[in-house]
């Protein structure tokens, strides 16, 4: 809303913002309605998501669009989301959740053995444990809050590994996340991590620990120079390029329902990718505060994704009939 109140007023003036917990909206002169919402919804907070379908029906009922239901808003728990990708053929990892220590060897042995276990309601990689043996599976039995979602574990380095990729190529070397943002049917790249660690995340990557001020002082004497340049390469080459799976970016968002999210997943050798979660409430921060800001070009790029939502909101408002007004309801 910063963005959009520098760059077009007139959008920004168009824009009513409704707290769910206050009064009810007027949705009169109103023509679009987007929930701004964390997830999973109804699993998270109930009384939220009984206020946000009640303005859903409501809209409705008006024939006034509406951009990321909040019944679509409860579709992104881990298990759930898995399911519907499954059903909908997204190449994703399978998921299931277990509710009781003694169940966990045997799902974790059906799902292949290498699984990622955590919440299946919570995006921050808090808790989040990787077992492979069965001593991991016996360890994770005693200490594990059940319950717990269990995440076929995809080793995408052994894959570039085993399919005799350059060695020296950051995929065959590191662990790897990319995410895009996708808007209807439209796609923006937003950032491509490496890692040391199987889950990769903004906390743990290679970026994050190359900005620390040692490794900086490093980079000044030419100790892991190359590690960062191809990092930062990497990472700049995916923001400009348009990803050749844009299409199943798409499939995926639209089998959950959603109008927009953030979409994390992970490039296969062959450029295929495998899915790891949409996440419709995603941060973004400030491009002066991003990892490596202007290494990155990070506030250019960041003011261009903010740009690129805006645009895709205001066409949404346009095709909802044009002039009148849109509500987000947070």
């Amino acid at each position: 809303m910063d963005r959009v109140r520098q760059t077009d007023p007139d959008l920004a003036a168009r824009i009513r913002c409704h707290e769910t917990g206050s009064h009810p909206p007027d949705l009169s002169g109103v023509d679009l309605v987007m929930f701004w919402l964390g997830d999973p919804l109804k699993e998270k907070y109930p009384d939220c998501f009984a206020e946000a379908v009640e303005i859903a029906n409501a809209a409705r009922a008006a024939n006034i669009r509406v951009l990321n239901s909040p019944e679509a808003l409860s579709n992104t728990a881990k298990t759930r989301q898995s399911a519907i990708w499954n059903q909908e053929r997204v190449p994703s990892a399978r998921a299931r959740i277990v509710n009781r220590p003694s169940s966990l060897a045997q799902v974790c042995k059906e799902l292949g053995g290498n699984c990622i276990l955590r919440s299946d309601v919570e995006h921050a990689q808090r808790d989040v444990r990787i077992v492979r043996t069965e001593a991991d599976v016996e360890r994770a039995a005693r200490e594990c809050v059940f319950p717990v979602a269990v995440i076929q574990l995809f080793d995408i380095r052994s894959e570039y590994r085993a399919a005799k990729a350059n060695p020296s190529s950051l995929f065959s070397r590191y662990h790897h996340k990319a995410r895009a943002f996708v808007f209807g049917d439209a796609v923006m790249p937003s950032h491509l991590f490496f890692a040391s660690g199987t889950v990769v995340g903004l906390s743990n990557c290679l970026l994050k620990r190359e900005a620390r001020p040692r490794r900086r002082l490093g980079h000044r004497l030419g100790y892991n120079r190359k590690l960062l340049e191809d990092l930062i390469r990497e990472d700049k080459a995916y923001f400009d390029t348009d990803p050749l799976h844009a299409r199943t970016l798409v499939q995926a968002v639209q089998a959950l329902g959603l109008d927009f999210a953030a979409v994390d997943y992970s490039i296969r050798p062959d450029g295929s990718v495998i899915l790891w979660e949409a996440n419709p409430y995603f941060y973004l921060p400030r491009g002066e505060q991003s990892v490596l800001s202007a290494e990155r070009n990070a506030v250019e790029r960041v003011n261009t994704s903010l740009d690129w939502m805006a645009g895709n909101l205001r066409a949404a408002a346009a095709g909802a009939h044009g002039a009148a007004d849109l509500m987000q309801a947070s």
